[in-house]
């Protein structure tokens, strides 16, 4: 049997090179993104500063094409038999694949930040960035960004993040693993057809749950972030938020149970339904 690591190791290199084509897309249409700002004055405030807005602008978007182009690399996994007739067991595949798509996210994010880190080094080396930072920041601007800093708070806020990556991931595998199941217990001439008003269905579903504990979960990841470094930066509609710090933890733990059930459940499906494709 191949070991975790190993298996993990090449399906995050298998996923790192989507990582660099992204990023590498995202250099081009950042530097054109800001020249075209710039010459149609988009954005308001210092020439400087065009090319860093330009990157923060388009950031999102990108995070949104690596989440769905990671989603269908991991679906396309479990359906390839190159991958099924590697001696490992399907949790340990379904672990592996799951996990390098979450690292692989991070490696963009952190390649994402050097981005906007580059482009933003004209306005940054400048001392009005930062006399204009000290004076909207007031817990900067005071010397007291350390003590207001609540780093527990802070990585909590990551974990929540990740969490909802996570329940990305195996919603849309168990969306795609159960249509596969009902749609194979039928006939072939209808089985497509089945297989794709299953996977609608569960789809609305599963918009219809997130649209309803959207702003719950905003309203949880502003609290960690007002308990935390951000306390004295946030703007007054951002502080009306009531925080409760047990709340906070159980959302987190919520996500993680329901995380949990999918897991178990894929990979039951994994494992006793889903068949792989040449």
């Amino acid at each position: 049997m191949i070991s975790f690591s190993s298996i993990f190791k090449k399906l995050t290199q298998n996923k790192a090179r989507l990582v660099r084509r992204l990023a590498f897309l995202q250099v081009i249409t950042g530097i054109l993104f800001g020249f075209w700002a710039l010459f149609y004055s988009v954005f308001e405030g210092e020439s400087k500063a065009y090319m860093m807005v330009a990157f923060i602008s388009i950031t999102p978007f990108f995070d949104l094409a690596y989440l769905v182009l990671s989603s269908r690399k991991n679906e396309e996994i479990y359906a390839s038999q190159t991958w099924r007739l590697v001696p490992i067991k399907e949790s340990t595949l379904l672990f592996a694949n799951l996990f390098s798509a979450i690292v692989d996210g991070l490696y963009l994010v952190v390649l994402q930040i050097g981005m906007i880190a580059i482009a933003g080094l004209p306005v940054i080396t400048t001392n009005g960035f930062w006399k204009t930072t000290f004076k909207n920041f007031g817990s900067i601007g005071e010397g007291k960004l350390w003590q207001e800093a609540h780093l527990t708070d802070l990585a909590c806020s990551v974990i929540l993040l990740i969490l909802i990556a996570i329940f990305i991931y195996v919603a849309i595998s168990s969306v795609n693993f159960t249509g596969k199941v009902v749609s194979d217990f039928l006939p072939e001439k209808i089985s497509k057809m089945v297989y794709f008003l299953v996977v609608v269905a569960l789809t609305c579903v599963g918009l219809i749950v997130l649209i309803n504990v959207y702003w719950f979960v905003l309203n949880s990841l502003t609290g960690f972030l007002q308990n935390g470094m951000f306390l004295t930066t946030l703007s007054r509609d951002a502080l009306e938020v009531k925080s409760n710090l047990s709340s906070n933890y159980l959302t987190m733990l919520a996500i993680f149970i329901v995380d949990l059930i999918l897991i178990a459940i894929n990979i039951v499906l994994l494992n006793k339904y889903h068949e792989a494709k040449i």
